[in-house]
């Protein structure tokens, strides 16, 4: 008895899982031009603020320790590279961009 469920019931979810894949994510920003509000001030300053300042320590902590190093010994002309996603892009997260937006 089991076994005849087994292949209708695995076409089903063979068939959600590509449809959910396949469907677009529905979440979209709507650029009515009044970008400036795009996230709550308290939202970002409680919140948002504090994470990037975490992540920015988390990235330069993860760049000194184990890639340094490791970009020094195999590729010495590269060792600035990932500086850029480790560090600078969660600082100009929480230290570049203004309260409230983030493109």
């Amino acid at each position: 008895m089991r076994t005849r469920f087994r292949r209708p019931v695995a076409a089903l979810a063979s068939a959600a899982l590509i449809l959910s894949l396949a469907s677009p994510a529905g979440a979209f920003i709507r650029d009515n031009g009044d970008r400036k509000n795009s996230v709550p001030i308290i939202f970002d300053v409680l919140l948002l603020r504090p994470m990037g300042f975490l992540m920015t320590l988390g990235g330069a902590a993860l760049y000194i320790f184990p890639v340094a190093p490791v970009t020094a010994l195999t590729r010495p002309s590269d060792i600035a590279k990932p500086l850029g996603p480790l560090v600078a892009a969660p600082g100009k997260f929480t230290f570049g961009d203004p309260l409230g937006y983030h493109p």
